[in-house]
């Protein structure tokens, strides 16, 4: 009885096994076709690390992101474009500095864009765009600019050490050799104005912001020579540098000299050079004296003396009798 049993059993196994390893379902016991709807299916997971997420990181590794770069793209455009010349303006270029401080990225796009293009305008346009931006880049671009063969580069390069002041003594050096080396009035007028003076109250102590003894020495004596340029505005601009330089009386003679200048222009920045100067103020006033004595002089460089007399004699009042 047990044996026949068993016998009805075996088939009935037998048939089970084959619906469970039937093609309609998977080994998880899900049908095929249940798996096969995408809806219920959950998404294969990327593999960690793989060789395109490499190349991505690699790829973008120094630029910055789609959207700041369309936003920097969008203004550039907007800067230079003729259509909207009236509209972008100092926010325009506020917003592109920016970005090129908080990215370095556009900072070196901007100088490489600056030494491939041929239009002066727009180069002129990333001259005033770099100029209120203090790094290393910059830097680098004035001094190349301040070597070029072209005095349009020396300016624009020497224009842009004078708003600069991030290495003051490579940049004075570099300013030294332009007044020795230049010969167009218009580069040294340019370099003149980037000279900046040591500070007032420094004049007597060795060094000022690395400015050595001897190194103000040789300045003050290539201000002196300027002094007889045979351009006027150098004369004049020469004569001031030499004022905020000098302050020993070594340069009398000089600020003299210019007091008599045939042109009046250079007479008449004399005038105030020689009361900013560390001269004494005796002399400064037998000076002006003598200017405005002078039949043949002009009535407006004689009130301009005058006016320099009376600051003068103000300022000695104010001073308490000991």
């Amino acid at each position: 009885m047990k044996k026949s049993l068993y016998l009805l059993a075996l088939p009935l196994l037998v048939l089970l096994a084959i619906a469970l390893m039937s093609p309609g379902q998977n080994s998880t016991g899900v049908s095929s076709t249940q798996s096969a709807d995408p809806a219920q299916t959950p998404a294969a997971k990327p593999v960690s690390n793989s060789l395109a997420q490499f190349t991505s990181l690699w790829s973008n590794a120094a630029s910055p992101g789609n959207e700041a770069t369309d936003t920097f793209d969008q203004l550039w455009a907007r800067l230079i474009s003729p259509a909207d010349q009236n509209s972008a303006g100092d926010d325009t270029q506020d917003q592109l500095r920016k970005l090129m401080q908080e990215q370095p990225y556009y900072l070196k796009r901007i100088i490489s864009l600056y030494q491939k293009e041929p239009s002066p305008q727009i180069r002129e346009t990333i001259r005033n765009l770099l100029s209120g931006i203090r790094s290393p880049e910059v830097f680098a671009l004035s001094r190349q600019l301040v070597s070029s063969t072209e005095s349009e580069q020396r300016i624009a390069g020497l224009i842009m050490l004078r708003d600069l002041d991030i290495y003051p003594q490579e940049e004075r050096e570099l300013i030294r050799l332009s007044l020795n080396n230049e010969q167009q009035a218009a580069v040294i007028l340019q370099a003149l104005t980037a000279l900046k003076p040591p500070t007032p109250e420094a004049a007597d102590i060795p060094t000022d912001n690395g400015i050595d003894i001897q190194t103000r020495k040789d300045i003050i004596n290539q201000l002196q020579n300027l002094t007889h340029n045979t351009d006027p505005a150098v004369r004049s601009q020469s004569v001031l540098q030499l004022a905020q330089w000098d302050k020993n009386d070594s340069s009398l003679s000089y600020f003299s000299a210019a007091l008599n200048d045939p042109v009046a222009s250079v007479r008449q920045t004399a005038i105030f050079a020689l009361a900013q100067s560390g001269t004494n103020a005796d002399t400064v006033k037998q000076l002006l004296n003598k200017l405005i004595n002078n039949a043949g002089e002009t009535t407006q460089l004689k009130a301009s003396a005058q006016q320099v007399m009376d600051a003068l004699k103000a300022d000695r009042e104010k001073i308490p009798s000991t």
